[in-house]
């Protein structure tokens, strides 16, 4: 076992050595870039700040701005957009976030297709033309799934949460918005966003793939160089801590209690980032093997899985630990919760699990660089987040001298018993 450990370990330090290039175009776009071989493909990704944060008081913006570029471009339907990417054999998709909105494509990396691919991506991202006909369809499949979230206690605890928790912020409201808010939205406001924040200066752009690095600037620029200049979006206010406990109960009736506990949590710079993460994979981020399983699933036999993790946003995200019971059995649940994490947050952790969460980190840990699609997701967050471009070759690094200690401080300073969001949505027995 021990000779496979170091198999494992040996195999992450080959892999997670990613060599990162990063540069500006001259319209002020950051680009990460990549250079996998073995595999005649691209990965691009373009990361805006554009999303749901950036609704303002029209709750949902984003995420229509965002889901209709690729529907019409100033010379191609949404049929020809749909057709000439099928008949190149590459992908687009987007998506909006509560801090990133994304565009993405994937091409072979053939000189005529990736030129042809190229071409129509930067046209449907330069070029868009926002049309009445699919607002108005994108908004009734928007009000459909408002609808459907009504009827899952999942949807309407993870949406309650995030309002008791950000309350205010710019990160509280869902990214889909209301009924009300979507009302509200028109084809004007959709053009506004997408001038305002699809800018060069508000993006980063991230290449993976078998290409040079001259023909990655190449690509970096002809789809800079399709945007107008603007400005980078000024930076949202930091969520603030909680000011003291709120518990709260939603009646639903399910025949089962959903349970959140948790509070504001970090951003990806936050000094105690580390030990959380190795802290939080040891209490409730490691599935059956962790200790929140092991003390609600394993022991008492209160809820088929529980677990707990950071969101870890600009802003602060939050820490979660989430849990589903038998609505007879919620207050006990919430009680060994509670009593686990107020355990765990004032004492050190023995060395043995110590070790087993650093393995299984340090040894899990090739796979997060073992594909295109991976690589690319972490250039989006180093170059989004602004973190060093080391982050991927010194994770390991960082994990390995973590003390039990540290672990133990890490939640201490952040956790705060006396000010947590306790949600539960079931029928109240």
């Amino acid at each position: 076992m021990r000779l496979f450990s170091l198999f494992l370990l040996l195999i992450t330090q080959v892999e997670a050595k990613v060599t990162i290039e990063q540069w500006t175009t001259p319209e002020g776009a950051k680009v990460l870039f990549t250079q996998t071989q073995g595999l005649p493909m691209l990965d691009v990704a373009l990361n805006f700040d554009a999303a749901s944060s950036r609704d303002g008081d029209k709750y949902g913006l984003a995420m229509l701005t965002n889901s209709l570029i690729g529907t019409a471009s100033t010379y191609h339907t949404e049929e020809q957009i749909i057709n000439q990417f099928e008949s190149l054999g590459s992908e687009f998709s987007g998506a909006s976030l509560k801090d990133m909105s994304i565009i993405s494509m994937r091409s072979l990396t053939r000189r005529d297709i990736l030129q042809s691919s190229l071409d129509l991506f930067t046209e449907v991202v330069t070029k868009v033309d926002y049309q009445q006909r699919y607002l108005s369809r994108e908004k009734k499949q928007t009000l459909r799934a408002i609808e459907a979230a009504k009827q899952s206690p999942a949807s309407i605890a993870n949406s309650a949460f995030s309002q008791l928790v950000f309350n205010k912020h710019p990160y509280a409201h869902k990214k889909i918005g209301n009924k009300e808010s979507l009302e509200k939205i028109n084809l004007a406001d959709l053009k506004q966003h997408y001038q305002h924040y699809y800018v060069a200066k508000n993006l980063t752009i991230a290449l993976v793939g078998d290409i040079s690095k001259t023909k990655a600037k190449q690509i970096a620029r002809q789809i800079s160089h399709g945007l107008n200049m603007g400005k980078k979006a000024k930076a949202n206010p930091v969520v603030l801590p909680l000011q003291q406990t709120q518990a709260v109960h939603i009646e639903f009736p399910s025949t089962q209690t959903h349970l959140l506990i948790g509070q504001v949590g970090i951003n990806r710079s936050h000094a105690d980032y580390y030990p959380l993460y190795l802290g939080n994979h040891i209490l409730g981020g490691s599935g059956l093997t962790s200790i929140l399983s092991d003390e609600v699933r394993e022991q008492r036999g209160l809820a088929y899985s529980t677990s707990s993790y950071f969101t870890k946003m600009k802003s602060n995200g939050y820490f979660l630990i989430k849990l589903q019971t038998k609505n007879s059995q919620a207050d006990q649940a919430k009680k060994i919760a509670l009593e686990t994490l107020k355990n765990f947050r004032n004492n050190a952790i023995d060395e043995q699990k110590l070790q087993d969460g650093k393995d299984n980190i340090i040894g899990g840990f090739a796979l997060e660089t073992a594909s295109n699609a991976n690589i690319l997701t972490y250039l989006s967050i180093i170059g989004f987040y602004d973190l060093p471009l080391n982050y991927l070759s010194s994770f390991t690094s960082k994990i390995k001298p973590i003390s039990a200690r540290d672990i133990q401080k890490a939640y201490e300073r952040l956790i705060n018993m006396d000010k947590l969001v306790i949600l539960s949505v079931g029928v109240k027995k």
